[in-house]
């Protein structure tokens, strides 16, 4: 299991068997071929000299022959004999003959001498090495050249199997951790082959799945973002159905409940002029709630389409001259410090009913003789009134529709709990930070004016 799991041990098995079968295979060979070969090089090279020793012998007188001959038995380990009338002449060393263990091998050959007419037979006597010694002595090498081949097969195996195998194993172990979107990682090897190849596009295969996977996770983040957020708007939306529905549920009860009484005439509602007025009072209640839930409903349903340059210098003034008339009614002293030519980029309308919900809040929620200040400048809009705090618990839900700080949920104290809630919506729209945080005794209310909103020249 461990080699059929294992490439770098497949790899080294291949290549020391591949190493091991071919040398084996080539001592095979030579210790096959060899000898044969042997002889006939041997054989070739016996006929060559015994030719040009009858070339020599042909332009050499018979007295000048025996050193011919002589030199020729020492350089061929030959010996040479040929007869001339009755005596035998013979040339070479034959004491040899008697005592080696070579091979003999005779060859019989007419030669002719310069001064004489007639052909001598020369029978030439060689002593060769048997092919038996040769084999024998191939054979007494084989444990050596056996270790040595193993010796080098286990050694060339081995390097060819790191240099081989060591980058595809890196590349696996890459591949692995790819398989679980680790990308943590880069392949350094250095190759122009078909690894190389393989490294340099599993690296941008990885770079480009990494800016997949951080794209998909953004996108995901922001989806998941918008899910929450439309399922808070459902919820807020719900919320909103729901107390609006409560809202206006008691202004028609006591609308009903008064035409009803008037109809039978009981009590008091028999004098109808007396009653009338506080129905139609009811009634201008209910028309102005039902104003400001379709003014919120249109603003949640449809982006700001009409967007101009417009002087917020001028809504605050017309705002403040406005409610002058509320402040002077309760005593108050307002402290207005209002910067000339503050433009930015807005809905003049919504941004006028925003400005004038919150300084209606700041008027109607502020004691008697209390203190209001009024800052506008090119960074920010303060709307700060004395004499008054908001308990912390309250602070993070008055922008809540329908939300009250005053618990009775009398109109004429607290409003509807619609009018901040609107704020929100025509702020953000707009694109405007805003905050409101207690100071002191004071409650101040700050909306942040961005340099994309404001005109710059």
């Amino acid at each position: 299991m461990k080699i059929k799991d294992s490439l770098n041990i497949k790899v080294f098995l291949w290549i020391f068997s591949a190493l091991v079968l071919c040398c084996l295979i080539i001592y095979g060979s030579i210790l096959f071929f060899l000898p044969r070969s042997y002889e006939m090089i041997l054989s070739t090279h016996i006929e060559s000299e015994i030719g040009n020793l009858s070339e020599t012998l042909v332009n050499t007188k018979f007295e000048d022959a025996e050193n011919v001959i002589e030199d020729f038995c020492k350089k061929n380990q030959m010996i040479v004999s040929f007869e001339e009338n009755g005596r035998i002449y013979q040339y070479g060393d034959t004491n040899k003959v008697k005592t080696s263990t070579d091979k003999i091998s005779s060859l019989s050959q007419e030669m002719m001498f310069a001064d004489r007419p007639q052909s001598y037979l020369f029978t030439i006597v060689s002593l060769t090495s048997s092919n038996q010694e040769l084999i024998s002595a191939l054979l007494k090498l084989l444990p050596f050249l056996l270790a040595l081949i193993f010796s080098v097969s286990l050694l060339v195996a081995w390097i060819c199997s790191r240099i081989i195998v060591r980058p595809i194993t890196e590349i696996s172990e890459i591949s692995r951790r790819m398989a679980n979107l680790d990308m943590t990682w880069e392949c350094r090897i250095n190759r122009t082959d078909e690894i190389g190849v393989l490294a340099n596009s599993l690296n941008s295969m990885s770079h480009n799945l990494s800016n997949t996977m951080m794209e998909l996770e953004t996108a995901n983040q922001h989806l998941k973002q918008d899910m929450e957020h439309i399922d808070e708007l459902n919820k807020q939306r719900q919320y909103f159905f729901a107390t609006a529905s409560h809202e206006l549920k008691t202004p028609i009860t006591i609308i009903k409940g008064q035409v009803e009484s008037m109809i039978m005439g009981i009590g008091r509602y028999k004098d109808t002029h007396e009653v009338l007025p506080e129905t139609l009072k009811e009634i201008e209640n209910m028309e102005q709630l039902v104003k400001e839930i379709l003014s919120i409903s249109k603003l949640e349903m449809n982006t700001i389409n009409h967007m101009e340059f417009i002087s917020l210098t001028d809504i605050l003034k017309r705002v403040c001259e406005h409610l002058a008339p509320l402040a002077t009614e309760k005593n108050m002293h307002v402290n207005n410090n209002i910067s000339e030519d503050i433009i930015l980029m807005g809905n003049e309308p919504l941004l006028e009913k925003a400005v004038h919900n919150i300084i209606n809040n700041a008027i109607r929620h502020s004691p008697n003789r209390a203190e209001m200040k009024i800052d506008l400048s090119p960074q920010s809009l303060c709307v700060i009134n004395s004499g008054v705090n908001i308990p912390k618990e309250d602070l993070d839900k008055l922008f809540t529709p329908f939300y009250r700080v005053e618990k009775s949920h009398n109109r004429l104290t607290g409003g509807s709990g619609l009018g901040l809630y609107l704020v929100k919506i025509i702020l953000e729209q707009h694109n405007l930070s805003f905050k409101i945080e207690n100071i002191n005794d004071s409650v101040c209310f700050e909306i942040t004016l961005n340099s994309q909103n404001l005109n710059q020249n």
